[in-house]
């Protein structure tokens, strides 16, 4: 489930004071309080699925709630237990997968940010601040240097300091596209051995998280769950399907080891009498080249079908090119993962650079005040850095939201230098960080959460 506020940036110059609201835990004895606000703010009902299924998957540890100091009673509504939800949030204490040193890749903690809403009737009126400037001090309380999210309305999080740091990008094939690789790599993908299973059944979520975090060492930008989450997320309730068959997951295996997996849909469809069913791709991750080619191959080879929609790919993607690129390939693209780091110090010495570098950085950052200062980031040639406060003069005057665009490697800061976010005070020293904090290749997109 993929929950972000929808709440409006729009100033409304006419609303009423600022509530006084409390946050406070919450746990499964809320789940009608809970679910009412779901609902309210998301309108999304599936039917079939429980109050207890739908909140399976959340972590109690790390969920609060918005309550109101002194709810009005509400005509039509019957009483609940415990006052009506002005908001809430949780989290999950994720991965994410970063620029290391040496020209290698980093795994890192990322509280994972989601299921943020705010009731419809309480909008604009300061709770999602108060939630968000919770959320942020108590995962550096926490020792959390990073949060991540996905956001359902770009508007919002860059107030609270979250930098838009990787494209996902939709391909739409269809069926039988030719996937051309070199010789080496078409030998080596019919190496590869692939078979389908439900995904729903607890054996299958196991192995499915094998592959999931597998994939990930060797993959830019891949979040990824926990264990516990892993264990829930992809059971499937076949009132809540409709026509669809049920969620499966193909995996792939070279050298009899586990090497990729796939998680897919098929929707049957019939267009005069000529089969036209569409194939929808959740996730497809694989821990080497030839096994994402083996998997794509399966993937727009299935009888009775058309189309092929392959979510949560990169721009420079294998598959992309392999078909031909974006004019043989349907492309869509948007935001994907939003990172905000917590606490810049940690966050900025704990991934990786393509270079040397040596400047002072000027970080803005209202939300989380222990970030507002100077700090001089340095590395070696070896990629490994370092990030200490310093009263030097700066040499780049920045908001924290556009170190979190630029952390997995992507969105320079050169780039964002050009747009009027970034001002550099030491000539050079803006090319000088941007190149440094470069990667190799674009992030890949990051799983839905």
């Amino acid at each position: 489930m993929n929950h972000e506020s929808p709440e409006t940036t729009t100033p409304d110059v006419d609303h009423p004071p600022a509530p006084v609201t409390t946050l406070v835990d919450l746990s499964l004895a809320d789940a009608e309080r809970i679910m009412a606000l779901e609902h309210l703010v998301w309108f999304e009902i599936a039917p079939g699925v429980s109050a207890q299924d739908s909140l399976a998957e959340l972590d109690f540890s790390r969920t609060r709630g918005a309550e109101l100091a002194s709810p009005t009673p509400r005509l039509g509504v019957r009483p609940q237990a415990g006052p009506p939800l002005a908001g809430m949030y949780a989290s999950w204490a994720m991965a994410v997968t970063a620029p290391g040193a040496d020209g290698g890749l980093v795994r890192l903690p990322m509280n994972g940010l989601t299921w943020v809403g705010v009731h419809p009737d309480l909008r604009r009126r300061g709770i999602l601040r108060q939630m968000m400037v919770e959320h942020l001090h108590s995962a550096h309380d926490d020792g959390e240097a990073i949060a991540g999210l996905q956001a359902a309305e770009p508007g919002i999080y860059g107030r609270f300091g979250y930098g838009a740091a990787s494209l996902d990008v939709t391909l739409t094939l269809g069926r039988g596209t030719q996937l051309d690789a070199g010789a080496d790599l078409d030998q080596a993908a019919g190496e590869v051995g692939t078979h389908i299973v439900p995904a729903g059944t607890p054996e299958a979520m196991e192995v499915i998280q094998r592959a999931h975090l597998g994939a990930a060492e060797s993959t830019l930008g891949a979040v990824t769950r926990t264990d516990a989450m892993a264990a829930t997320w992809f059971r499937d309730h076949p009132v809540a399907r409709g026509g669809r068959e049920p969620l499966q997951a193909m995996f792939a295996t070279r050298d009899r080891e586990l090497s990729g997996y796939a998680l897919f849909r098929r929707t049957p469809k019939w267009e005069h009498g000529v089969p036209a069913g569409e194939v929808q791709v959740r996730e497809l991750a694989a821990s080497d080249p030839a096994s994402l080619l083996a998997l794509g191959r399966r993937l727009v080879d299935f009888d009775l079908t058309s189309s092929v929609t392959v979510d949560g790919r990169s721009m420079d993607d294998p598959l992309l090119w392999w078909a031909g690129g974006p004019r043989s390939a349907g492309l869509r693209a948007g935001d994907s993962l939003w990172l905000r780091l917590v606490d810049v110090d940690k966050a900025l010495t704990a991934r990786g650079y393509a270079g040397a570098v040596d400047v002072v950085l000027d970080v803005v950052d209202p939300v989380c005040p222990w970030n507002e200062r100077r700090w001089r980031l340095t590395a070696g040639e070896d990629g490994v850095g370092a990030c200490l406060p310093t009263d030097a003069d700066a040499d780049v005057h920045l908001p924290v939201a556009a170190l979190g665009a630029a952390y997995l490697g992507s969105r320079p800061l050169a780039a964002q230098a050009a747009a009027g976010t970034v001002t550099e005070r030491r000539p050079g020293a803006v090319a000088e960080l941007s190149r440094a904090m470069r990667g190799d290749i674009e992030p890949i997109a990051a799983i839905g959460f």
